[in-house]
This record gives structure tokens, sequence and C-alpha cells, in this order.
């Protein structure tokens, strides 16, 4: 790129300015620069003027704003004429009146946001750092004064300069990491040692700085930062330094190798695989990185105690397809359409970030139908695939999802390994668009209750659209993001009709043309009450559309209340009318499905919430799915909509008793758990056990059999599950509440989803807290504790696991004090202290033969057998694991016996023992592809590995390896990284 940096005409990086050489244009007021600011920052988009009036006053609008806006850009055209004497700015740059608002076009080179935007991509695509280098010098130089908008007071500005100043910080950053990666580690310690100081707690720019002093032999300075990054954290956030840091700190002190500076081929030592990508405006060189890369989310991705990962070829990420099915019969919206093929141009268009379409409008408009609609029909123009989340800002039966939630599904759908998620929403939003970084990919929003919900989950590179609906007016999002806003009434009259066209046929509508256009206005011409409408003429195909026009003035007024939607009281009156048609029993499940959790229910759920057979249940079900008033999201699971469930509930509540609704209630949560704490057990036998009550009468439990039927029904009612444990937290049901998390646990920390684990574990520890229920809470401490360190937090698992021990002591629970001893020495021995390990393991092992526990003794063995050969003792840990297998061979827990021979075989290892390892080793292989624990698997082929190697036979050491980085590719874990540099040496 060929530039002026020293020449650009209009300037937001620093003090807004606009000047010509020699003249700089003069405002006669404040208020004119600070809307070209804002007009800067979203330069060549069409701004409407509700964005300019939320852009400049916020929520304190004058009265006289419309009219402000008016006269500031005419005097804002005027200075831009006349200011420079020569017209030079008017040459570059004018205010354009379009159809939907203005646009500022401005002479490609003279913007400094542009001009630094387009170096840090160029620099991006640089085959080398020191280009890299040097483009990133460039791009900092464009920048003037200490923050950018300097002297703008508007209410945009605000978070529009943490944007930039978190654009500048990441570029600063990047130029760090390529003057590394040259050797320039002398020359940048100055300037690093002021970015550290401006930023406390940015861990890369911490560990950047640690390595420039080290390399420079510096190391006592090197740790000195360390020591005070630690102390900024745990003093103002609460936090310890990330494992990445923490590693970086440990390699300083043994002054390990790969921490020299670079020679020709310089080495990663603390950097995740190129599967777990750079933030996006980190530039890529096609090379290696410097140690410190790993530390770039600002809290590290390694989980506690794992070992240096070295890089790897980049891993080929998933292509996710999760757009719902599209809508049957659409009509209409062609206004709304045509602004958003508008839109998309700008996708097209090559924008600096990815574009953002905002469809507001009340409950019941179509926002969803036509976001999915207009999704579906540019889906092919997105190759990297499709995101979809319903975001549950007005479900009433459950709170709006938390964005950490939000982007947990959407790594999951890139196979990010849980470990490698980080603990923050910061840091997952970081890794998040990391991963989508040059990549098209359309994400949807559905359903967001406001902006703070929505910004971690946008896209931050172009390529990308988001849609994003809402009952809401994000304006937020708007100001400051550059969102197109897409506003939603009533359908047309002629939309009305259409719409009945495309469920009924143009005949049917044509001979009632006036029954047609009567039964639109009778429905508001909202979409979701025509929809219910047709649904029963299309069931009824010889009924007259006159004598369902008429049947729905009747229903007119028949329950008291109001809809918060526009055109309340037609939905209500069409909601009425369908829900007066159906049977007595379909008439019941439809209230009940009110109190019902969510979000879905499949027939045995339903019947046990209705108390009544299953063949009913589904009667009931499939009469509703008929009417249009459930509908059906997979084969016999169903769904509601938002109104209609809220509809549910209110009727639940004026027909049915407390008594009635409680009962329901309380059925359907033993369902729930009895069903689960059921397929819990078939996937561990030996887990924690429960004490649960019987089930409630007319109670139905689903039949499982075999571990692959209970892993099944746990993925199809996960989200229910969960929805469960936040459900029951009144004092009736407090305890459904602890003993739903601990039963989901088991399935939780099997498919490697620690946070929710971690989410239901805290809701059950809220709820036994406020209701002082001893034993739930003991459970739930011990539980979050070990979920806890599962994401390498141990420092928060010791504080659980130490109040599970006291409550546990309190309560006399020998079993439960073994199991939190067991979980302690986990613990232990991810902080590096085998030997405490080793005394936990013991502990537990005498308790539980205090107690006659022998599954728990089996476990207790193979723990301490495992940390006896951690501690050397390789003689002690062979005898301890010995009668380790066979208590498990005794209670027939194949899984317990394949853990216990990859400990034998490490033991026998380590001893000079070749051939007993490997014949340990591949019992365990052959026991764990069984059970399909693909991670212990792996970890079992790495040691089989690393035998063979030792009994000198590299072919089958290599084969064994290569098997084990297939599955960790396929879980797409860190480890995978270290091996393959194994395997390439």
């Amino acid at each position: 790129m060929n530039v002026d940096i020293d020449g650009c005409t209009f300037r937001v990086l620093g003090p807004v300015q606009v000047t010509a050489p020699g003249h700089p244009v003069v405002f006669s007021r404040r208020q004119q620069l600070e809307l070209l600011a804002f007009l800067l920052l979203h330069v060549e988009h069409v701004v409407t003027v509700a964005q300019l009036v939320d852009a400049m006053w916020g929520e304190a609008v004058p009265r006289t704003a419309n009219s402000q806006i008016k006269n500031m850009l005419s005097a804002l055209r005027g200075a831009l004429a006349g200011g420079t004497g020569d017209g030079r700015a008017a040459t570059l740059a004018a205010v354009e009146r379009q159809p939907a608002g203005y646009r500022l076009r401005i002479t490609s080179g003279h913007l400094d946001l542009a001009v630094f935007n387009a170096l840090v991509t160029e620099a991006r695509a640089a085959q080398s750092p020191e280009v890299t280098a040097g483009l990133l010098r460039r791009a900092m130089g464009v920048w003037q004064g200490t923050h950018a908008l300097a002297g703008v007071r508007a209410a945009f500005a605000d978070a529009a300069r943490v944007r930039l100043e978190e654009q500048r910080t990441t570029a600063r950053e990047a130029l760090f990491h390529a003057e590394l990666r040259v050797g320039n580690h002398a020359a940048i310690i100055a300037e690093l040692t002021h970015a550290v100081a401006d930023n406390p707690d940015r861990e890369k720019l911490v560990a950047q700085l640690m390595l420039a002093l080290y390399r420079n032999g510096r190391a006592g300075d090197a740790l000195a930062v360390y020591r005070r990054a630690r102390h900024t954290l745990v003093e103002e956030h609460g936090l310890e330094p990330s494992a990445s840091l923490r590693e970086l700190e440990r390699l300083i002190l043994v002054s390990d190798p790969t921490l020299d500076p670079p020679a020709a081929t310089p080495i990663d030592v603390i950097r995740a695989p190129e599967a777990h990508p750079r933030p996006q405006d980190e530039p890529v060189d096609g090379g290696t990185s410097d140690p410190t890369d790993d530390a770039q989310t600002g809290r590290g991705w390694l989980p506690a105690g794992r070992p240096p990962h070295r890089q790897g070829p980049p891993a080929q990420l998933p292509v996710p397809a999760q757009l719902p099915v599209d809508v049957r019969g659409f009509a209409g919206r062609d206004v709304q359409l045509a602004q958003l093929n508008r839109a998309l141009e700008g996708v097209e268009g090559r924008p600096t970030t990815a574009v953002i379409c905002l469809l507001m409008g009340s409950a019941g408009v179509g926002k969803t139908a036509l976001a999915v609609h207009w999704a579906h029909r540019i889906r092919e123009r997105f190759p990297d695939g499709q995101l979809y989340l319903n975001l549950r800002g007005f479900d009433p039966s459950r709170p709006p999802m938390r964005p950490e939630e939000a982007l947990r599904g959407f790594l999951d759908a890139f196979g990010v390994a849980p470990e490698r998620v980080p603990p923050g929403v910061d840091g997952q939003a970081a890794l998040y668009r990391s991963l989508v970084a040059g990549r098209r990919l359309l994400v949807v929003l559905d359903n967001a209750v406001d902006a703070d919900q929505v910004r971690p989950l946008l896209p931050g590179t172009l390529g990308c659209l988001a849609i994003v609906t809402s009952r809401n007016r994000l304006s937020g999002l708007v100001a400051t993001e550059g969102a197109h806003p897409v506003t939603f009434g009533v359908l047309s009259a002629t939309e009305a009709r259409e719409l009945l066209v495309g469920r009924l046929g143009p005949d049917r509508v044509s001979a009632e043309a006036a029954a047609a256009e009567r039964i639109g206005r009778q429905c508001a011409r909202l979409p979701l009450a025509l929809a219910l409408v047709a649904a029963r003429a299309a069931i009824h195909p010889t009924f007259p559309l006159a004598t369902l026009s008429e049947e729905l003035s009747e229903a007119r007024g028949v329950l008291d209340g109001r809809l918060d939607v526009a055109g309340g009281e037609e939905v209500r009156t069409a909601f009425s009318w369908s829900y007066r048609r159906l049977s007595a029993s379909a008439a019941r499940m439809f209230r009940l499905l009110g109190l019902h959790p969510g979000p879905e229910i499949a027939p045995p759920s339903a019947a046990s919430l209705a108390g009544c057979p299953v063949t009913d249940a589904r009667a009931a079900l499939a009469e509703l799915a008929g009417a249009h008033l459930i509908d059906e999201v997979a084969p016999v699971r169903y769904g509601l909509h938002d109104l209609l469930r809220a509809y549910a509930g209110e009727l639940a509540h004026t027909v049915d008793s407390d008594d009635e609704r409680r009962d329901a209630t309380r059925r359907v949560l033993d369902h729930y758990l009895h069903s689960g704490y059921a397929a819990a057990l078939l996937l561990y036998p030996h887990r924690y056990p429960l004490s649960l009550d019987p089930p409630a009468p007319a109670v139905t439990l689903v039949a499982l059999t075999g571990h692959q039927a209970a892993r099944l029904w746990f993925e199809t009612e996960l989200a229910v599950l969960v929805a469960a444990v936040h459900h029951a937290t009144d004092a009736a049901l407090g305890t459904h509440t602890w003993q739903l998390a601990s039963t989901i646990a088991t399935y939780l920390d099997r498919c490697g989803q620690w946070h929710e684990w971690v989410a239901t574990q805290r809701t059950a520890l809220t709820v036994t807290e406020r209701f002082a229920d001893r034993v739930g809470q003991a459970h739930a401490h011990g539980s979050l504790g070990l979920a806890l360190i599962r994401l390498g937090r141990v420092d928060e698992a010791e504080h659980h696991l130490r109040r599970a021990f006291a409550l546990l002591g309190e309560l006399n629970d020998r079993t439960g004090q073994a199991y939190a001893h067991l979980r302690m020495a986990v613990l232990r021995g991810m902080q590096n202290r085998p030997e405490d390990s080793a005394h936990h393991a013991e502990q537990a092992l005498a308790l539980y033969r205090e107690v006659h526990h022998k599954a728990g003794q089996a476990q207790a063995l193979n723990s301490l057998g495992w940390y006896q050969s951690q501690l050397g003792r390789h003689w002690d840990a062979i005898a301890t694991c010995q009668q380790a297998v066979a208590l498990h061979r005794e209670l027939g827990d194949r899984q317990g016996v394949a853990h216990t021979l990859d400990s034998l075989g490490y033991a026998h290892h380590h001893v000079g023992h070749y051939p007993q390892a490997v014949a340990y080793y591949r019992q365990s292989i052959d026991v764990l592809r069984e059970v399909n624990d693909r991670y212990y698997e792996a970890t079992a082929l790495i040691h089989l590995g690393d035998a063979e190697r030792a009994a000198g036979d590299e072919d089958r050491a290599r084969e064994a390896w290569a098997q084990a980085l297939v599955i960790l590719d396929d879980l797409d874990h860190p480890d995978a990284a270290a091996l393959r540099m194994t395997l390439d040496t």
C-alpha cells in the first residue's frame, strides 16, 4: 500500500480534525464537529436521522432534535466547502442526501481510520515478519495523541472510543509480536514498558515484555514484571494469571532454551494449534510465532498444569449449518427484503468489518420468519457456514441467554475443545472472532433482549453477515456498530392475503375474497395469528372462510387482559378462538405446556406433565400441532412460540388451581430427574450416588437400555434438563434443583461441557444456600469444585472443595468425604504436588474401606497408584494398581479396568518392563474403544507409543502416535500440536 499518512485530511484517531495543507477547517459549534466524527466512523454508509439523533443525544433527546440535525448538516456542508479557502475539503468529501438518510463520501486515502485499517489488513497478509512489522509501524504512526475522538462528548463517543482503542492495542500487540519474531527484542523494551504501564492487566503485553527482557539478559526484571502483573490481577480483578503466563514464568525460571531469540527457524513455546487462531487484527505471516502468542486473549488458553505446546499445521474448521427449516408459504415483506438486499451489497463491497442487519418490531410480526427465510435465500454466499441462536430475550419461562452461554454454543459448533475455551466473556468473544476471521459466515441472532447481549456474538471481520432480531429498539447497535435497522409493522392487506394464499391456495382465497380480507383484519394482520386461522382452514378444507370469520367474531373478548404485542386484542382473539376448538385433553395439555421449562417437549415428558398415559399425550400434542398452537420442531418433539407460551401460562393460572399447577410441575421435574439419573447410571454405574424420593404418581419414566441409548437421550434432552435446573428454584422444589444438576453432571463431564456444568452447579448452590439445605450444598460445592478443576481454575476449585469437606464433616457423610478427597487429589496433581495427591488418595481409600464402598476403593487405589508412579515409586504403584484392577473386575467396571491398566502400563514402562507395559496399554485401548472414551484412548495410545519407542520399535511407536493424533485432531485438543511435533522429528 502506498499512502501518505501525514496527508490525511480527515482524522478521528486522536483529536477530530479536518485539515488541508496549512488550512485547518474551523467549525462554529462543537456539535458540528461531533456530528462529522460520527459520519466519519460510518463513512460510505447511509445513516438515518434517527441514528444521528441517537448518536448525538442518546436518551436525552431534545424536542428539536430533528431540526438541529438538519441545521448541523447544512452548516457542516458549508464548513467543508469554504473552510479551507481553496475548497480542498469539499473536493475530498461530500455529505449526500439519500432516501433513507445521509451518507458521507470521502476520497480514498484521506481518512486516517481507513488508512490505519488498510495497513493492518495488509500486514495480516504479509509473508514475512519484517514486512509485517514495517506495515504496523506505519499503521501506528497514523494515530495522533493519546485517545481517539479526543474532545468528543456526544452519546456515541465512549463506546466508539473503546472500540477504536482496542483496535489500536491489538495492532500494537501484533507489532511487538512481529518484532520479537525477527529478534528486535532489545529495541522494543522501552515501548513495551510504556504499553504495560498503560495496560497492566493486558496479559499478552506482559508476556511480550517478559520475553523481551529475558532475551536481553534481564531475567530478574522479567520475573519482576510477572510479579507486578500478578499483583494487579489479584488485587484489582480477583484473578490469578492465566496458565500461559504462569508457564512463561516457569520457563524463565529454568532458562528453557526454547525462549532463546529466534534463529533461522523460530520456535513456538506457548502457542496453541492454528485451529485456535489469532485475534482478527493480528498479522499472519505464514510462519511460526513467538512464545507469548497464547496470552493473546488477556487470559491464557492453556489449562493449568499443561505442558507447553508446539505449533502444528492449520486444522480445518467444521462448517456449521444451523439454520432452522425455511418458512413454508412465506409471503410479503418486499420492502424489508429490499432493505436487506441493499445491506447485503455491503458484504460484497469489502467493508472493514461485518455487516449487521437489525430486524426490529413487536412480537408476532414475523421477524424470525423473515430472518430465517432471507438467510436461506442467501446462504450460498456464505460457504464457511451459518450459525443460528435463539437468545431467549422474551421467553416467559426462562431468562435471556447469557453471552457466555451463546459463545460456548458457537465455539462448540467450530469444534473447540472445552479446555481451550477461556473463562471470561471477553476471552471467549476474542476466540470466536479469531475463528471466523478471514471466513465468510452468516450469523442469525434471534430474539435479542439488548445490545450488550449481542455485541460479543458479532463476527468482527469483513465478509460476514449478522442478522439480529429483537422486539426492543437496539439503538446502540445502530449508533456504535453501524447496524442497518429494518423495522416491522403488521402486514399490509395485500401481504396478509398473500400469506393466506400461500397456505390455502389462490382459488379458495379468491372465492371468498371478502371473508379473507375480514380474517386479515380480525387477526390484526399479524403473521402468527393468521397462521393459526390458516391452519384450521387447511385442516378443514370444506369450511367456508366466512364461517371461520364468524367464529373469530364470537371469540372476541372471551378472556380478560391483553398480550404485550401490537394488535394484542386481535392476537388474543385468534389464540382464544383456536384454543376453544380443542378437545378438553388437548386444551389442558396446552395450558400445562405454559408451565414446562422448555424449549422443547417429547411425549413421555408431556405425559408426566399432564399425568396421563403416553398414548393420550401423543394424541393431544398431535391435535395442538394440527391447530398450529405448537410446532413439531423435530420428529415427535414439540415447541411453541413465546407469545403462545405466555398465553398458555396465563390460561393455566386462570383455569387451573394452584394445586394442579404445582402437581404438574412436580411430575415433569420428577420425570426428568428420575429418567436422567437412570441414564447417568448407564453412562457410569459407579458415579456419586443420590438418594431420590420416589416419583409422584402418574409420572412416566423413559426406559433406556445401554450406554449408547443413555448418551443419545442426554444429547436430545440437554437443553431442557439445563432449563429444568434453573426452573426448580422455589422452596418446594429446591431438592430437584441440586439433584438435577448432579444428575446431568455425569454427561456434561463426559462430553466436555464444563462451562455448563459450572453454571448449573452455581444455580444449585444458590438455591441450596437460600433454603439452608446442607446436603444439597455439600453436593453442589463438591461437584462445582470438580467442574472448575476441569477448567483449570484450581484456586476457585479449592475453595469449593474445602467447603464441601466442612459440610460433609458436619453431616458425617464418610462416602461424600472420600469423594471429596479424590477430587482434591486431582487438584493437587494439577498443582504439581503429587505427594499431596497421594495423601488425599490414601485418605479416600481409608474412608471407602470404613464404609465398605468397593467401587470407591477401586477408584482410590487407581488414583493412589498413579500418583505413586508420579513420585517414582513405580513398584508400589504396580502393587496398588493390581488391587484396583481386581476390584474393578469384581464390580464389572470395565472403564475403571481400562484406566487402571493404563496406570499399570505407565508404571511397568518406567521400571523397564516394556513388553508388559505394551500389553497393558493395548488391553486398556481395546476397552476404551468399546466404551467410546476417546480422549483417554488417545492418552493410552500416546503412552503405548512411548513404550514402543523405549523398547526399540520406532515403527510401532509412530503408528500408535499417529492413531492418537487422529483422535486429538477430531477433538480439536491442544495436545495434538505437541504430538504432531513428536511425529515430525
